[in-house]
């Protein structure tokens, strides 16, 4: 189907379409931008603010103390295994864009965050597994006492050569950075794995496309959100517009941010 086609499609019955969706439905081309928001928007999983900032219309205080101006739930969409594989073959899709298949073969390992990015990472694998190399395995970084990811058990055979990928990368120094950072400090003091250049990212509302070594992120699908370090003492434009920071998973504040309360 073209991209008219499967908006229609899912315009037409709602989150029951999205499952109807297929592999082969995206063969030949990438999903669109449009696609994967109607995906998401069918499980009410995605924001962003319309129009200019204004009192009327609160915007997001994320978990860090950051405000935004866009809020995205990849866990209410990668829960389904159907639409993980999905969206998760859209990011084959995009290692084959850019990647050579020589380079492709070399990859052992798929290396990805709990919590959400685990079942993305585990279908990936799947994925170049069939295609590239039987031998690639999943590998799951684990939070530690704080949330971030950096707990590889046992760690890794260090002739090995890992990819990273995330579901959700929001700043250069997040849970992306985090997961690659945890394969090269695995082993301790012994020799660390390889590990590719690029790093891979499903929805991705950074305005970084690089992590803290300088290594590229490709997003899958790119957004065009800002966050605002308030804490920091950033200037909040929102703020200043006179909109509530709220916090979207809270009460009714999902209703609020979407004008339905």
């Amino acid at each position: 189907m073209n991209e008219s086609e499967v908006l229609s499609k899912l315009k037409a019955g709602g989150v029951w379409e999205v499952f109807d969706l297929s592999l082969k439905d995206f063969e030949g081309r990438r999903m669109t931008i449009a696609e994967v928001t109607a995906i998401f928007n069918a499980f009410d999983a995605f924001w962003q603010y319309k129009g200019e900032p204004c009192a009327k219309s609160p915007h997001a205080l994320l978990k860090s103390g950051k405000h935004s101006n866009g809020f995205i739930m990849c866990k209410a969409v990668l829960d389904y295994p159907k639409l993980c594989m999905l969206l998760s073959h859209e990011m084959l899709k995009a290692i084959e864009a850019e990647m050579a298949a020589d380079k492709i073969i070399n990859i052992d390992f798929v290396a990805s965050s709990a919590y959400s990015a685990i079942s993305p990472g585990w279908c990936l694998a799947w994925f170049l597994s069939e295609k590239y190399n039987k031998k690639v395995k999943h590998v799951i970084v684990e939070k530690d006492d704080k949330g971030n990811p950096t707990i590889i058990r046992g760690g890794l055979d260090s002739s090995l050569t890992g990819l990273v990928i995330n579901e959700l990368m929001t700043t250069i120094g997040g849970s992306t950075w985090e997961t690659k950072e945890a394969v090269l400090k695995c082993n301790g003091d012994k020799p660390a794995p390889a590990v590719m250049d690029l790093s891979f990212v499903l929805m991705h509302r950074s305005r970084d496309f690089q992590l803290k070594d300088s290594s590229r992120v490709v997003p899958v699908f790119h957004f065009d959100m800002d966050d605002f370090d308030v804490p920091k003492q950033q200037k909040c434009p929102y703020c200043e517009a006179g909109s509530e920071a709220i916090k979207p998973k809270i009460g009714d504040n999902w209703k609020r941010i979407h004008d339905l309360a």
